[in-house]
């Protein structure tokens, strides 16, 4: 909220058109006992942070009203809070109710919490009005016209003679962007459209199919109306729909490459899961995007871009299995500091971190080893973590060794555990999977998994629930591999935080496995040193994963020499993240694509027939 205020709402509205909106305060928490009115406030409301609406609530004379009217003394009040009438532009706006700050001295009415006996103790505090019902926005009125808005002006680049009146005139009246002919203006408009939509320059074929639906549209209303057609097409069209990739007619073999539009297309949607942008475009209309330079230039460039965000929620937080914080409903009787704001925190922690690591572009193994993290006050709280105040998040320094990386992480250790109890078996393949890229095979159907401790028995911790389950031979040739990992983070509970004892069993936890590998490994430090004794294991793992979200599609054998190459490749730039990406990018894999067999086939027998 802007400085000098205390309280109040803010949000942001899209209004349809230019004209006068009204906006009604439904209620400012005049209840029963009005106590909001008790002092006088100052009530101010911002739109795109300019005050536009100013007016006093409460005080003495007010509240005397209302304690001798009751109910209608707050209706006539609250209307001078009702259909305020503000002029507001096309567009999505910011709201802000909020109320003037002031010293609680500056005022002449009750001081709450006065203990005449005993010393005096002023521990009350000036009671604040809040806005608790949905702000009511109608409108608009007094339109005249179309507004010109962004949206619009992407579809409208030109505006015919005939339309200009409604659909490209400036506040003068001035014809803008060009008065021309509506057949050539629809033209010039289906164009920059379809280019835009279908990732590549629109050619004549392109025109002839569309602009039938703006001649339907136009012979049934107006211009408007045929740009409208002829937008519904667009959209409905499969080269908007579809990333459609085709050999020439000249290429031979199995493989073909991807032509400059079909790399601009892959690029964009791999780095940033939309559309090419104009830059992207104009190298690939000079033929430029089989350079080496000018891609590494480009990866540099989008990865530095907001855009680039989508690398985390799309492809990271999936591929570390933390993008459903939901999944896991913790025991709130086990649990019972446990909320759904601090299930945000983890989320929001987890996004922050892994994109500080790859969208910063340092060495990815810092996702291991990271000695920082992102908390507010309340997942400080619940991390041990102190000197951190208030709701926002900010970077600070993890002091325990334990808690740097992934494998410290809420998200990741909430994740891979029961609502009532941790899991070694799921944290042990999470670790298998993801970290080292070596997925353990599923478990056989018809195998008891479940680890209750049987009715009339003493708790046991689940290191010994696990053993009793491994007594089977069957069982033990899986789990003898898997436990070990997720035994080592046994110290941390469901919910991540740090414990010593088994709250069930009341019995000391003891982190310490012996891994397959025969080394014996004493809690999350020492698993994370065994994990970075093969510096490349990890990298590989994270290469694969994300080379599978590049191509869409899942990687075969012959695909993994060029993975390890783009690995060792990496190393020489430190394992930086724009490094593994601009290998990925430069792969025959990215810029190459197979015929499905049967159609090579049919090349085939088409070539040797010649």
């Amino acid at each position: 909220m802007p400085l000098g205020t205390r309280g109040g709402v803010r949000f942001t509205h899209n209004f349809l058109a230019d004209g006068e909106y009204r906006i009604t305060m439904i209620d400012l928490d005049i209840g029963q006992y009005a106590r909001s009115l008790e002092s006088e406030h100052t009530v101010v409301m911002l739109l795109d942070r300019n005050e536009v609406f100013r007016a006093q609530l409460g005080g003495r004379a007010e509240l005397m009203y209302y304690n001798r009217v009751g109910a209608p003394a707050k209706a006539e009040i609250m209307q001078r809070f009702a259909k305020i009438p503000v002029q507001i532009t096309a567009g999505v706006h910011e709201i802000a109710i909020t109320f003037v700050e002031r010293a609680r001295a500056a005022t002449e009415d009750h001081i709450f919490g006065f203990q005449p006996y005993g010393g005096f103790d002023y521990t009350g505090k000036m009671r604040v009005p809040k806005v608790v019902r949905p702000i009511q926005v109608e409108g608009p009125f007094g339109t005249t016209g179309l507004s010109r808005t962004a949206s619009r002006d992407k579809i409208f680049i030109c505006a015919p003679e005939s339309a200009a009146g409604d659909a490209g005139r400036d506040a003068r009246g001035r014809a803008t962007q060009g008065a021309v002919a509506e057949r050539e203006c629809a033209q010039r408009i289906a164009t920059t459209l379809a280019s835009r939509a279908f990732r590549r320059p629109a050619d004549a074929g392109d025109l002839e199919r569309l602009l039938p639906y703006y001649e339907n549209g136009r012979a049934a209303g107006d211009f408007d109306t045929g740009v409208e057609q002829l937008v519904t097409a667009v959209l409905a069209s499969p080269d908007f729909l579809y990333r459609a990739i085709a050999p020439s007619p000249d290429d031979r073999g199995d493989t073909f490459a991807l032509d400059d539009f079909e790399l601009a297309s892959r690029l964009s949607f791999f780095l940033w899961s939309q559309g090419p942008d104009d830059e992207l475009l104009a190298l690939a209309a000079a033929g430029k995007l089989r350079d080496d330079d000018v891609v590494a230039r480009q990866v540099q460039r989008m990865l530095a871009d907001p855009r680039a965000q989508s690398l985390v929620t799309e492809f990271a937080l999936r591929w570390l299995n933390v993008d459903e914080p939901h999944a896991v409903d913790p025991d709130d009787r086990l649990f019972p500091d446990f909320s759904d704001a601090l299930r945000d925190d983890f989320a929001k922690e987890i996004e922050l971190f892994v994109a500080s690591v790859l969208l910063d572009d340092r060495d990815v193994h810092d996702l291991l080893t990271a000695d920082w993290t992102f908390v507010d006050e309340r997942l400080a709280r619940h991390y041990g973590i102190s000197g951190v105040h208030g709701p926002q998040f900010r970077r600070v320094t993890v002091e325990d060794d334990a808690r740097r990386g992934l494998l410290g992480k809420g998200a990741v250790l909430l994740r891979t555990s029961y609502g009532d109890r941790t899991s070694p078996v799921l944290r042990g393949a999470w670790v298998l999977d993801k970290l080292m890229g070596t997925p353990p095979t599923p478990p056989p159907p018809g195998v008891e998994t479940n680890l209750d401790t049987p009715e009339g028995e003493k708790p046991k911790t689940v290191r010994e629930r696990l053993e009793r389950h491994r007594k089977n031979p069957n069982c033990k040739a899986c789990h003898g591999v898997i436990d070990p990992y997720g035994l080592a983070l046994e110290n941390f509970s469901v919910v991540g935080q740090w414990r010593n004892v088994d709250p069930v069993a009341e019995e000391p936890i003891d982190a310490t496995t012996e891994l397959s590998s025969g080394q014996v490994v004493h809690g999350p430090v020492e698993l994370r040193q065994v994990l970075l004794r093969r510096p490349d294991q990890f990298v590989q793992a994270l290469t694969a994963k994300l080379m599978m979200y590049a191509l869409g599609r899942e990687l075969e054998y012959f695909d993994m020499p060029q993975v390890r190459a783009i690995v060792r490749t990496a190393a020489r730039d430190d394992y930086r993240f724009a490094a593994i990406v601009t290998g990925i990018v430069s792969s025959d894999a990215f810029r190459l694509q197979a015929l499905p067999h049967a159609e090579t086939n049919e090349v085939t027998a088409r070539a040797d027939a010649k």
